[in-house]
């Protein structure tokens, strides 16, 4: 049979262990907010790639049909002085610059052939990305402000768990409180556990006969052997 005094041990452990517990979430919180911020960042920063990539292709595209503008002009700039000239060499030396500049032009043309394919592709990636970016953004800003409020209320039952943690030592005997808040900084919780078929249940080894008895008569401290939990016969 329990005494009083270990039974007011037990409801400080009990509440001691909904503190860490709603210390562990609250901790989580931040992490989740987070991690779901660096989503947004990450769809944000694809969806402007992806555009500035497109914007990209666009300006080749242009700069290749200045380019084929510009060899067009000068092509027809070069047909008008064959008229004029009167020397073969010239008209010959007009001629192999013509040549010269289809050459660039097909070149080009078929470049842009390749942009245009590049572009069109781009074009459905950025509209993909764009047609569901709202949609995800906002989903994973709900995810966030769930997360927030998560947060206000795992506040509220942290201070009323650290409330009723004080209210419980209070009840604890000195010497006990000492003994258990010593061990709860370096074993793992729970720090004060039943003996079953001469077994601590918080390492799962067994006690010494010494300790066994020493907690069966219940009449001061006893610890596991092993591990150094605080034990005792619940019955």
């Amino acid at each position: 049979m329990l005494n009083q005094d270990f039974k007011n041990l037990l409801v400080n452990q009990e509440r001691d262990q909904d503190v860490r517990r709603i210390w562990e979430q609250l901790e989580s919180v931040p992490k989740g907010i987070q991690a779901h911020k660096t989503e947004i960042k990450a769809e944000e920063d694809a969806l402007a790639e992806s555009k500035s990539k497109l914007q990209g292709l666009e300006v080749q595209r242009n700069d290749l049909e200045m380019q084929v503008g510009s060899a067009q002009e000068q092509i027809a700039k070069y047909k008008t002085q064959q008229l004029q000239v009167k020397k073969n060499e010239e008209f010959q030396a007009l001629t192999h610059e013509i040549e010269a500049l289809e050459k660039k032009i097909s070149d080009w043309e078929e470049e842009e052939i390749g942009l245009l394919l590049d572009i069109d592709s781009e074009t459905e990636v950025f509209s993909k990305r764009e047609s569901v970016f709202g949609d995800l953004v906002s989903k994973i800003r709900g995810q966030i402000n769930a997360l927030e409020q998560r947060q206000a209320e795992l506040q509220g039952e942290l201070a009323e768990a650290q409330n009723a943690l004080g209210l419980s030592k209070e009840a604890v005997k000195p010497n006990l409180l000492n003994s258990y808040e010593r061990l709860s900084t370096r074993t793992k919780m729970p720090v004060v556990v039943a003996v079953e078929d001469q077994k601590c249940l918080g390492c799962h080894l067994r006690i010494s006969n010494v300790a066994l008895e020493q907690a069966r008569k219940g009449e001061e401290l006893t610890t596991c052997d092993n591990c150094g939990r605080i034990v005792y016969l619940a019955s």
